[in-house]
């Protein structure tokens, strides 16, 4: 295939592809799988035969337009793109002009653009290589999960021997954020539900609370660090449990005691300004060299991936819904098949 050609038909695969499709703002039940024109790589951006996908809360977020603050960039009544999904792992099948670091035949993984379909456009640089050896399904499970939680290790300034509360730890960026914290060498707590607790153990995560019969906010040791990624507890309780140059890092859209995401937003930052503790909102940035230094955890098994369920893109409507009742006990993929050969 000719580099940053025009990829209307007829081309190699054909003008249509298979995608899940968003016609409104709702439940799972709106979706639907159909066909879809195959886009084409713009300047920078590459196309991708998707092998795998991952869904992840935002993913949840659009598909309902709520809160209502994800609407400004995506519709405010209906969705504009009518697509969904952000991470993927495949192969290039063509590239866009000014593209120099990805050739058709690669094997990558990271973060495109409306992902739940059998071809999807990525900027080429929020790609990285995948590993060798390291399967789709996990790859496709890291993107926007792995860098958030990098993202809240570093502003949390995690360090040795400090102890580092980690809430959702079963969740996407929950667990990793944990395995990260535990890399740089903290004492790490997570918390979860009883029936997550042993296979976060089976993490390397020793101590894990189960919420439902253990109170975090219970402790004789102050925590160093905590990183709420469930959103259940109050900034202001968190600052009675928390040292003094702690950090406390509220990372949930889901409605909470604090209210929604936005009002999440505005208490962390006042508490910022007020508190001892250092109180931050965050947010990860997907980047090639990120996903590098992921992949290569991943690759040689210094973190690994929580996987729920595994769903055909067929079924990617019932993936969504899977998410989107937060009791999902890690990852949920969506794998595309059937991947046809790239066509050089």
């Amino acid at each position: 295939m000719a580099t940053g050609r025009d990829l209307s038909f007829p081309h190699p695969f054909g003008a249509f592809m298979r995608a899940l499709l968003q016609p409104a703002y709702g439940e799972a039940d709106t979706l639907t799988v159909g066909d879809a024109p195959i886009p084409t790589p713009g300047k920078g951006q590459v196309l991708i035969q998707v092998a795998a996908a991952s869904v992840n809360a935002a993913d949840v977020f659009v598909m309902r337009g709520v809160p209502r603050m994800v609407r400004p960039g995506n519709g405010l009544r209906r969705p504009a793109r009518h697509r969904l999904g952000m991470d993927l792992a495949g192969v290039v099948a063509d590239v866009g002009p000014g593209v120099t670091r990805w050739q058709v035949g690669d094997a990558v993984f990271g973060q495109g653009i409306a992902t739940f379909a059998e071809f999807a456009l990525a900027e080429e640089r929020r790609l990285a290589a995948l590993p060798q050896g390291l399967d789709a399904e996990h790859a496709a499970a890291l993107p926007v999960a792995g860098t958030t939680a990098m993202r809240a290790v570093e502003v949390a300034k995690v360090m040795p021997r400090q102890r580092v509360l980690v809430t959702g730890v079963a969740g996407g960026v929950g667990q990793f954020a944990a395995q990260l914290a535990a890399l740089r060498g903290a004492e790490v707590i997570g918390v979860c539900s009883g029936r997550n607790v042993e296979r976060v153990r089976s993490l390397g995560i020793e101590n894990v609370l189960d919420y439902e019969t253990q109170d975090p906010l219970d402790t004789a040791t102050l925590y160093d660090a905590v990183i709420d990624n469930a959103g259940g507890v109050r900034i202001r309780d968190w600052r009675r449990v928390v040292a003094r140059g702690g950090a406390i890092l509220p990372n949930s859209g889901v409605r909470g005691p604090d209210g929604g995401a936005l009002m999440r937003v505005f208490k962390a930052q006042w508490h910022g300004l007020v508190a001892p503790q250092r109180v931050r909102v965050f947010s990860g940035t997907v980047t090639t060299e990120r996903l590098t230094d992921l992949g290569q955890l991943l690759a040689t098994e210094r973190i690994r991936p929580l996987v729920d369920t595994t769903y055909p893109l067929d079924q990617a409507p019932e993936a969504l819904a899977r998410v989107g009742t937060h009791h999902a006990r890690g990852k949920v993929i969506v794998t595309i098949s059937p991947v046809r050969p790239v066509v050089a």
